[in-house]
């Protein structure tokens, strides 16, 4: 008995919705897929045991709402271009939505970027990086024919938890945007993550990139705002960061450089 495989465009002709709801939902894991070369594919039997429950009413087939826009009030200039740039990676690609990978490669693309400064300091050739995140972006799966909405893009649980994280670390410095430094930070830290092991794969761990972040934080702290009114109190709680960043750094130092340590700088 052979089985019947369906392109997104049967499924969302037959339930009658648009093709991005129907990528939505395969995006959330709620109706399984299965790459056929480069496009996807679903079964007949995958279908009805995703319509299961929407005959039984726990879901709709219905206007599924597309993920809201990202924030950007807390970015910084760097992450801003970051985040668009990506955006523009996933269609040039012809991707159905943003993933990790679409973001570390772009910040692997700015000349000057964290990314580049951080692989410099560890001495790690960048084009050995982008090798292997390029052979994972090729194996993303994609769609010719799929047109993104202008206003949004559908971004993958991954990057919404990898973003939530950027905006932790960024938050254990009050007031302090999210720049790309927490978002890298973020990627490497992903267990399990696609990215975060080619990182690690080429020497850069969580603890390593602690280092060098802390290194460069203190070399290049935050700019000042322009307006007299707050500065003071800006400065004092810089002082203070920088305090906490220097004790941080002389910890994490002296961990790495326990006898029996596997971590070097």
């Amino acid at each position: 008995m052979t089985t019947d495989y369906l392109t997104p465009d049967d499924v969302a002709s037959r339930l009658q919705v648009s093709r991005q709801v129907v990528y939505n939902w395969i995006n959330d894991g709620r109706l399984r897929a299965v790459k056929a070369g480069r496009t996807l594919r679903i079964s007949d039997s995958a279908l009805e045991a995703f319509l299961q429950p929407v005959r039984a009413g726990d879901i709709s087939t219905d206007g599924v709402e597309p993920e809201r826009s990202l924030r950007f009030d807390r970015f910084t200039a760097a992450a801003q271009a970051a985040a668009e740039a990506a955006f523009s990676e996933v269609r040039r690609r012809q991707h159905t939505q943003a993933d990790v990978e679409h973001v570390l490669w772009v910040l692997m693309q700015q000349p000057d970027g964290i990314v580049q400064k951080v692989l410099q300091k560890l001495g790690i050739e960048p084009r050995l990086v982008e090798q292997q995140l390029d052979q994972a972006l090729a194996r993303l799966p994609n769609d010719p024919g799929f047109e993104h909405s202008p206003n949004h893009l559908s971004i993958s649980a991954r990057v919404k938890n990898m973003l939530d994280r950027a905006e932790e670390l960024a938050n254990l410095l009050p007031d302090l945007q999210i720049d790309t430094s927490h978002i890298l930070q973020a990627i490497c830290e992903e267990e399990g993550g696609v990215s975060a092991q080619i990182l690690y794969s080429m020497g850069v761990t969580p603890e390593r990139l602690q280092v060098v972040l802390l290194d460069l934080r203190t070399a290049y702290p935050a700019a000042a705002p322009q307006a007299a009114e707050g500065r003071a109190e800006w400065e004092q709680r810089i002082e203070q960061q920088l305090t906490r960043i220097e004790a941080e750094l002389a910890a994490i130092r002296s961990m790495l450089t326990r006898p029996g340590s596997s971590e070097t700088l």
